[in-house]
């Protein structure tokens, strides 16, 4: 990452014209330092700094009245988005966050994180729980890029960015020390800052996961900005992103140490794509093509708090977590191939200061968008067990590999987010309002939010329980067929008298859109163009199927996948043919170091899974899609597999190769069938329902988080690195 060793001074930025572009466009009133601290204890004075947190060898330390004590962070990222809100609605109330801190803390957290300014009631929340504690929560804050100016611009240096940035950093010292007054402004968080959480903010973590197009654009455009030297940060021969982190991080400690005579740890939020390593195998070179390198960075001698590294590290992505072949042969002490020890292995014998791992997960999705083929911790498609057991492992290891601690990715769902293999099939102006198990984002929670007051809407149990006479849609002499819904799933129950569900084969056709489908399905003749079909054969071989001509897989990634080239046949509206629902993983990749091919990867969403979705069954798998017992068949689906952009407003995905893009269309409802073996022409009833801007749910703890809690009691820092006394 070090450029050419000269330092050429006319092109030396300085801490005074550091700020001149935002601090001196809005003058800010004096704060005066409050004397009275919210805990007993007095910070560290070292000179003119004082410091309740320093850099220490590998890790953090807090200070105890008399020394330092090195901290191993365990924790977990709140984010702001809960069901039925988009996160610039900061809806999460006081109650919800008091609540979440007592859970946190009871899982042996002691730290949590942040990416940006929260609403009051958080900074309330989390200042009234350190009051009672008796160990306290701290809190790593973080603060955003202005998302529009980045994309606008991809220039760090620009004024109206730089603006903001500087503005945000203001308030947030201020916020943390309860001296804040926000005006309200639409998608931020506003209101009145009165509680002093500063001795609990154990660092800041500032920006974002920068791409390398605004990194290498911000490089481009400022090729003389080298070197810069503030009061407290400086660094020298390093590309111009560099020289905009350290005079960030300078200006956040200079403002802080100014009005209130105090400083913390600084790092940025960085990620693999930008590590210092060189990755051979990587196929797409110009994304990983950047450095972005904490070491880079120099604490001066009036700014003894110190600086860390901080890298989000998933175990899936970017691919040379296992396409590099020294990652994908490596084995840990158990003798499994551990692509993702390999890595923290790999990173932390690049760096002196303490490394943070401020993000790390797996989602507890249906749905998958990344794989791991070597280790099986893929972005998605776990059940909770499996998410527990992968988040035990990587915690392990980053404890293991002399890391400083990590942060798991998240504390709750987010229903709002989206991912790439999914993003374009839902409505992006309704994704808060329902949820979608298809989109692993959403998903990456310890904190399930489930749909119903109190309950599910039903348990795949094989009891008629949760169902009525009202739910009946069809009856057919001894098979009847009832339905319902939720914001995640259409529910289907099947009685058939005498049912022998492990040998019968069950058919349901559904017609989801008026511009396509099929009228037979194999030998069955349907009353109506079918756009799907469930196929139910006992435990191992039901699925839902596709209609060719709706089949978004064969519509976005013919081009890719050899096995599913589109025929004249395949664009007949009409056509008979249905195929397997997939969702696509990755492209085949061929490695630039060696001659090799990993094939295409692709997941077949429409499997269905059997098992309970009973969490207090001792065979709980929240995966289950579907469950028999005796004359009673219960089925889930969820509803983006059905082609709902958004199911609240009854939007489905509409005619993709008329359009030759995807888009929306309303319609009134959905037509089902049913039929067994001795069927062979299917009649439809139709289910419909009224649209919802809210749809109440119950928060639940995954099992993940029990687990998680056994993992993180005793996990401490290494006996022989504790430090000692000052």
């Amino acid at each position: 990452m070090l450029g050419s060793e000269q330092i050429i001074s006319d092109n030396t930025v300085t801490a005074d014209s550091a700020g001149d572009s935002a601090s001196e466009l809005k003058e800010e009133p004096e704060t005066e330092y409050a004397a009275e601290s919210p805990q007993s204890l007095q910070p560290y004075t070292l000179g003119d700094a004082r410091f309740y947190f320093q850099t220490n060898g590998s890790y953090l330390s807090v200070y105890n009245g008399s020394t330092f004590d090195d901290l191993y962070i365990k924790g977990v990222n709140i984010g702001l988005g809960k069901p039925g809100y988009f996160p610039g609605e900061t809806a999460i109330t006081y109650e919800e966050y008091a609540r979440w801190f007592e859970q946190i803390a009871a899982m042996n957290a002691n730290c949590i994180r942040v990416y940006t300014i929260q609403p009051p009631a958080f900074y309330q929340a989390f200042y009234e729980y350190n009051q009672k504690a008796q160990k306290p929560l701290y809190l790593f804050q973080g603060t955003w890029y202005d998302e529009t100016r980045v994309a606008e611009t991809a220039d760090a240096f620009d004024q109206e960015l730089q603006e903001l940035l500087y503005q945000d950093m203001r308030d947030l010292v201020d916020i943390i020390h309860g001296q804040c007054t926000i005006e309200e402004k639409p998608g931020k968080a506003w209101g009145e800052y009165s509680w002093d959480i500063s001795p609990y903010v154990i660092g800041w973590i500032l920006g974002i996961e920068s791409d390398a197009d605004f990194v290498s654009t911000t490089n481009k455009l400022h090729p003389d900005l080298k070197s810069y030297q503030g009061t407290y940060i400086g660094t020298e021969s390093v590309e111009p992103f560099e020289v905009f982190w350290a005079q960030t991080g300078d200006f956040i400690v200079s403002y802080e140490m100014e009005h209130y005579q105090l400083q913390r740890p600084v790092s940025f939020s960085n990620w693999p794509t930008a590590d210092v390593m060189e990755h051979p195998s990587e196929t797409m070179a110009e994304e990983y093509s950047v450095d972005l390198y904490m070491e880079d960075l120099k604490a001066t001698d009036a700014f003894p708090s110190g600086l860390f590294a901080s890298y989000h590290i998933y175990p899936y992505y970017p691919n040379f977590m296992y396409t590099e072949k020294e990652y994908s042969v490596y084995r840990d002490e158990t003798g499994r191939i551990n692509t993702y020890r390999a890595y923290l292995e790999d990173l932390i014998s690049r760096h002196n200061m303490p490394v943070l791992v401020a993000e790390y997960g797996v989602p507890a999705s249906r749905g998958v968008t990344h794989a791991n083929p070597y280790t099986g911790f893929d972005q998605g498609n776990h059940n909770e067990q499996e998410q527990g057991e992968m988040l035990l492992s990587m915690t392990k290891d980053i404890h293991d590999t002399g890391y400083a601690g990590g942060l798991v990715f998240a504390w709750q769902d987010e229903w709002f987010k989206r991912t790439w293999n999914t993003a374009e099939y839902t409505d992006e102006e309704r994704r808060a309002y329902w949820y979608d198990v298809m989109t692993n984002e959403q998903h990456f929670g310890l904190l399930d939010f489930v749909p119903g007051e109190e309950q599910e809407t039903v348990l795949l149990d094989g009891s008629d329980e949760e169902w009525s006479e009202q739910d009946l849609l069809i009856q057919q002499d001894a098979l009847s067929l009832y339905v319902k819904h939720d914001c995640a799933y259409l529910y289907l129950m099947i009685r058939k008298e005498g049912a022998d569900f492990n040998k019968e084969k069950l058919l349901i056709p559904f017609d989801i859109t008026p511009k396509s489908g099929s009228t037979r399905y194999e030998r069955t003749s349907l009353e109506r163009p079918a756009d799907f079909v469930l196929s139910l054969h006992g435990k191992k071989d039901s699925r839902l199927l596709v209609h060719s001509y709706y089949d978004l897989y064969q519509f976005d990634y013919d081009k890719y996948d050899d096995s599913i080239k589109t025929t004249p046949e395949i664009r007949k509206p009409n056509n008979h043919m249905f195929h397997s629902i997939y969702y696509l993983l990755e492209r085949e990749l061929v490695l630039q170091d060696r001659p090799e091919t990993i094939p295409l990867q692709k997941f077949e969403a429409g499997q269905l899974t059997f098992g309970t979705n009973d969490y207090t069954s001792t065979v709980y798998n929240s995966l289950a899609d579907f469950y028999y017992e005796g004359d009673i068949l219960e089925i889930r689906i969820p509803w983006l597999m059905l082609n709902f952009r958004d199911p609240s407003s009854k939007e489905i995905i509409d005619d993709f190769w008329t359009k030759h893009s995807i888009a929306g269309t309303k319609v009134d409802g959905i037509w089902l069938g049913i039929a067994d073996e001795k069927n062979k022409n299917v009649t439809f009833q139709e289910y419909d329902w009224e649209n919802w801007d809210y749809y109440p749910y119950f928060e639940r703890l995954r099992k993940s988080y029990y687990m998680l809690q056994e993992g993180f009691y005793g996990l401490e820092v290494p006996s022989v690195e504790k430090s000692s006394e000052e």
